[in-house]
């Protein structure tokens, strides 16, 4: 048996909805440079566009790296925790380690994620991702928590997490064994917006299980990645419509909280009552205070969304089922 023919430690699982060509490409060429044995890890790229188009946008510089070739697979089924699970079903290596299509990895990154699996009680471990500014800040920026652009920093040591502490997706690994025996992602981002009703808690839900299984979530900082921030994400529009979506996400993880209590759907429509009014109190503070207007009135956007969610969690009896769903898998 070759090099080549050996079982990999890794699959590096890149997730792409399209749209991005740069990103993607110079994502790859980074994950590409690893100092790393080229039989310890594979690449993948899952295209989760309607049209398939990420094979198209992947460039020469890439596919011509014989050290380091990149697979390619389809799915369909638009959701990003449909491309992470197709990414587990393709993958050779038993260590999953997903990253975003927007980020550059350092040569030294896969080595540093991997090392915390030296421990069998590890289930999952990330790293700390870095802002790669691509506009000027705005000056409403620091009403703001880094982790809506997905940012992270726990500091400079390696870091047994607790729950309710988080990893984010793009700079993520878990053990194959281990999503499997947990169920999977929970619902994640959806490139199509007439579809977001359907978001869940994504990465955060995952981990929530491998801790609740007793296995352990680590910190890794050596193991760091820049993670693009365009013109885009660093407008108010953008933190108003994040926020919305974590209005979303918070009405999903409550309503399987609550799950097999008495009156499930009065007490939905009761909490949708209570976020309504909250949005509208934030958003008449968002009038009075200047200073913090921009995160007012994107909170006011986040009660909006869970009061909507919960709303309509309460009044479909298919979009409940999809929330409590075991296993999206």
């Amino acid at each position: 048996m070759t090099d080549r023919d050996t079982i990999p430690t890794a699959s590096v699982i890149v997730p792409t909805y399209g749209g991005r060509p740069i990103y993607l490409n110079d994502a790859l060429r980074s994950v590409q440079g690893q100092r790393i044995a080229e039989n310890e890890y594979e690449i993948m790229v899952i295209d989760n566009s309607p049209t398939g188009e990420a094979i198209k946008t992947i460039n020469n510089d890439v596919k011509k790296n014989a050290f380091r070739p990149v697979r390619y697979a389809r799915e369909p089924r638009v959701g990003l925790h449909n491309a992470r699970h197709a990414g587990a079903r393709e993958a050779r290596g038993e260590i999953l380690v997903y990253i975003d299509d927007d980020v550059i990895v350092d040569q030294d990154w896969l080595k540093a994620l991997l090392d915390p699996f030296k421990n069998p009680q590890v289930g999952c471990a990330g790293g700390k991702t870095v802002p790669m500014w691509e506009a000027t800040l705005p000056d409403w920026y620091h009403q703001f928590d880094g982790g809506y652009l997905s940012l992270l920093d726990l500091g400079k040591e390696t870091l047994e997490l607790k729950w309710p502490v988080c990893v984010w997706g793009c700079n993520m690994a878990v053990r194959k064994s281990v999503l499997y025996s947990v169920g999977g992602f929970n619902p994640d981002g959806l490139g199509d917006k007439r579809r977001i009703w359907l978001r869940g808690d994504g990465e955060c839900g995952l981990q929530e299980k491998i801790y609740k299984s007793g296995l352990r979530v680590m910190y890794e900082p050596k193991a760091w990645l820049y993670h693009r921030i365009p013109a885009s994400r660093l407008t108010q529009e953008y933190f108003y419509w994040r926020l919305f979506t974590q209005g979303i996400q918070e009405s999903y993880e409550r309503v399987r909280k609550i799950q097999g209590k008495r009156l499930l759907t009065l007490r939905l429509l009761t909490h949708s009552t209570f976020c309504f009014l909250k949005a509208a109190h934030k958003y008449q503070s968002s009038v009075r205070h200047a200073q913090n207007r921009v995160r007012l009135r994107a909170e006011a956007w986040s009660w909006y969304g869970r009061g909507q969610h919960q709303l309509r969690t309460a009044l479909s009896r298919s979009l409940r089922r999809h929330v409590l769903q075991e296993s999206y898998m």
